[in-house]
């Protein structure tokens, strides 16, 4: 049995145990649910703050990535394409949104974060991954805010070696005391956080700042194991959200930790069609308690799950950035190649990929029956008569 087997029947044996509504019994009713340590309930906590009051109510659901789209020959935007790009991100009924500008230049990156604005406005909030150094952090945050961003996840540089949690810590307060955005903590493995805890996450530092008035949630990255899973929520979720990507532990970890009801900034298109929106379903089910609901749910969207974890989860922090591409399309996306060559892509979107993809949308109800050729040159492209033979090149695609 291996980790991703081992997730799945360890999240079935709680509910089991639980009481899971998902085998016809009854849900627990909230007197008799299981309570929190008793040691936790003496702990003196400051009182919630405007900020994390605003992500309780507004971060809810899922949030997704907008990607470039370019010409045929990869060298100039195709702006309609992204503005159709972020206008399914809206109909998928989405909270956020925030750019991944995978094979855009730094001039085209600044596009496509104001066409992201302008489709944006009133409709969906926008964010932002910030790292490096603490004044580089603190610069983009700065650009983020003036844009329009309402909250950044803020990761911690790789290639610093602290020798103390307090300059983990310290860190980290220097870039969030710097601005007035709401943050979101990575729960993800750093090497240099290993000397402190031996998942690679600085527990102790993630505690403090969960206290900190700026400091609204925290993405859980997918391939985080279920023991890792659990204690991040054990320690963390009575204060700020848990944003978790795998949703096969969502109704394991939303039966028994409040805050469980929204994740982000991960291809969220891979689980839902506007038609399906499985994944904002689930979520909001399992926000509300209503788990006979959410476990109807989530064995319908199962298949789903169980593929993206296989085509991503294995291989971060590499993306399958053509894969998500083609996610995107196959869900009512605009699709469209990114120019890859030399950028540790990870494996080529082939024929048997696709098929997968096609055929466990199928399975679920999602019916791709548009030509590949169209996800290519993109939908609007492909519209105004663009075809494969217009493209310069075919970039991790076979």
């Amino acid at each position: 049995m291996n980790r991703r087997q081992f997730s799945k029947t360890l999240g079935a044996g709680v509910l089991g145990a639980g009481g899971a509504s998902a085998i016809g019994v009854s849900s627990v009713s909230a007197a008799t649910a299981p309570q929190a340590p008793a040691a936790k309930s003496k702990v003196s906590r400051p009182a919630e703050s405007e900020k994390k009051q605003w992500a309780r109510e507004h971060l809810k659901g899922l949030g997704s990535l907008v990607m470039p789209t370019f010409t045929p020959d990869f060298k100039s935007l195709d702006e309609e394409a992204i503005r159709q790009d972020v206008r399914h991100r809206i109909r998928q009924g989405f909270c956020e949104t925030m750019v991944s500008a995978t094979g855009a230049n730094a001039e085209q990156s600044k596009r496509i974060n104001e066409i992201v604005r302008e489709e944006t406005q009133g409709k969906m909030l926008t964010s932002v991954i910030v790292g490096g150094t603490a004044d580089a952090a603190i610069a983009s945050l700065a650009a983020a805010a003036n844009r329009g961003c309402s909250h950044a996840l803020l990761t911690f540089p790789g290639n610093l070696k602290p020798e103390t949690e307090d300059e983990v810590y310290d860190h980290y307060r220097k870039v969030i005391d710097a601005t007035s955005m709401a943050i979101l903590l990575y729960g993800v493995e750093v090497e240099s956080m290993r000397r402190f805890h031996p998942s690679g996450i600085a527990f102790n530092v993630f505690n403090r700042l969960a206290d900190h008035p700026k400091v609204v949630g925290m993405k859980m990255t997918q391939s985080m194991p279920a023991g890792l899973a659990y204690e991040l929520c054990d320690r963390l979720s009575d204060r700020i959200l848990m944003g978790v990507v795998n949703l096969d532990f969502v109704p394991m970890l939303g039966r028994h930790y409040k805050n469980i009801q929204w994740s982000s900034q991960w291809i969220t298109d891979s689980v839902q069609s506007p038609e399906k929106p499985y994944g904002v379903e689930l979520m909001h089910l399992v926000s509300k308690g209503q788990m006979t609901e959410a476990m109807k749910v989530y064995w319908q969207m199962q298949p789903l799950i169980d593929l993206i974890y296989e085509v991503q989860g294995r291989l971060l922090p590499t993306h399958p950035w053509q894969h998500m591409k083609y996610y995107q399309w196959a869900m009512g996306g605009n699709g469209g190649l990114l120019p890859l060559e030399g950028r540790g892509a990870g494996p080529a979107l082939d024929a048997a990929a696709r098929q997968l993809i096609r055929d466990t949308c199928k399975k679920v109800g999602i019916i791709v029956d548009r030509p590949d050729e169209e996800f290519m040159v993109g939908r609007v492209a492909y519209a105004k008569g663009i075809r494969a033979s217009n493209l310069s090149s075919k970039p991790h695609y076979t």
